[in-house]
């Protein structure tokens, strides 16, 4: 066990994925990386249909210690936000994750995001290749980058089944009534098809989950 108030980087128990509870919506992953750890956030915003705000994002590193991560805000490319070295320097930010048991609860004075998004929050974690509501595509993919989709409806609502080694993890729907893909088809002129994550828009997010993993 590392003595107190020195870095934790061996320890692996807080890595994974987490999901933000109440109605927000948000993801947190937690990855070691060499002697720091790196805190992944995306999401913060309220369900509300076609108002619902962009989702923001943040990436910081920071060491582990006394069971929290006091992160700084790195620069990073997203699909909707992205930072500089420039523009941390004219305005630095942190993010901190405070662990206990199962959630983290973070903590963030990150004003990159807008109006009606927010990272902080408590969060939960997830069972390995577990799939919720609020889940985005990029989400998805990076925690689940072997998984297979096969397109099983296309209308009125398109429902894929995502599987991986063989096993059917969940059948999912996502919040496009009528999924595009990436090569110009629709769902509904491709039931059956077998696809990787890259034939889906990145931003699209699970509405719906039926049965699997949860």
């Amino acid at each position: 066990m590392a003595a107190a108030g020195t870095a934790d980087a061996s320890v692996q128990g807080p890595a994974g994925r987490y999901v933000m509870g109440g109605q927000r919506r948000g993801v947190l992953t937690l990855t070691p990386d060499g002697e720091a750890w790196r805190i992944s956030l995306s999401g913060g915003a309220l369900s509300d249909g076609a108002a619902t705000a962009a989702d923001c994002e943040l990436q910081a590193e920071g060491a582990l210690r006394n069971g929290r991560i006091e992160g700084k805000v790195v620069p990073f490319e997203g699909a909707n936000i992205s930072l500089s070295a420039a523009d941390l320097a004219t305005r630095p930010a942190k993010a901190e994750v405070t662990l206990k048991a199962e959630t983290a609860i973070v903590t963030t004075d990150f004003q990159g995001c807008g109006v009606g998004a927010d990272l902080s929050g408590r969060y939960v974690r997830q069972a390995p290749g577990a799939i919720s509501e609020g889940d985005s595509v990029a989400d998805l993919s990076a925690a689940l980058p072997d998984a297979r989709l096969t397109i099983l409806d296309g209308y009125p609502w398109a429902r894929f089944a995502i599987e991986r080694d063989g096993k059917r993890l969940a059948v999912v729907q996502f919040d496009g009534e009528n999924e595009e893909l990436a090569d110009g088809r629709n769902s509904q002129q491709a039931i059956g098809a077998q696809l990787g994550w890259s034939a889906l828009k990145p931003a699209l997010r699970v509405v719906k989950v039926e049965g699997g993993a949860s």
